[in-house]
């Protein structure tokens, strides 16, 4: 048995042929993997569009009741507005027509005080100008005078005044006149 020798253009083709047979089964490989890629991708698409679906409705919802909430809170505010500008005027008013009777009664009674230390003798008080003594107030008899008194009586004397200008406080009526009234 003789076996015929395969021409070397036969040889080239069947090479060629079984290469493109192996190229051909190689690229049906890949197209069915690649298919399978676009299945998953499609079936992942999905998936993701009903979660963006469903995660748009609950931004649609929350949105709608922040708005609301900003409306309700806007409405306080308007409604808290209203009632300063309401407790503003109202405290206006009470100040304009309370301040000055309150004050003139005040005065009243400083004066009726006064008039009755005076009626029952004791000594008056009098107010000192800021430039002189600090701007303190202090009790001073008409008739007192400092050389009178002994040297000890002075220092004693000296530290009660002290006392009563640390106990001073801003007379309400003098102190545009930069006078002051001490505690007694």
């Amino acid at each position: 048995m003789h076996l015929p020798l395969l021409a070397a253009t036969d040889v080239v083709a069947v090479g060629v042929t079984v290469v493109a047979t192996l190229v051909v089964v190689a690229l049906l490989a890949a197209v069915a993997s690649l298919l399978r890629a676009v299945r998953e991708l499609r079936h992942q698409a999905d998936y993701l569009r009903r979660e963006a679906g469903e995660l748009l409705d609950e931004l649609g919802a929350t949105v709608r009741e922040a708005g609301l909430e900003v409306e309700r809170v806007e409405r306080m505010v308007g409604s808290a507005e209203a009632i300063s500008d309401a407790v503003g005027s109202a405290s206006r008013l009470v100040g304009g027509a309370v301040a000055s009777p309150f004050i003139k009664l005040v005065a009243l009674g400083s004066g009726v005080a006064r008039g009755l230390r005076l009626v029952k003798g004791a000594a008056p008080t009098e107010l000192v100008p800021a430039g002189r003594d600090g701007g303190r107030r202090r009790n001073r008899p008409a008739a007192r005078s400092a050389g009178a008194r002994p040297a000890g009586a002075q220092q004693a004397g000296a530290r009660q005044a002290g006392a009563r200008q640390a106990r001073a406080r801003p007379c309400p009526s003098g102190r545009a006149r930069g006078l002051t009234r001490a505690r007694g």
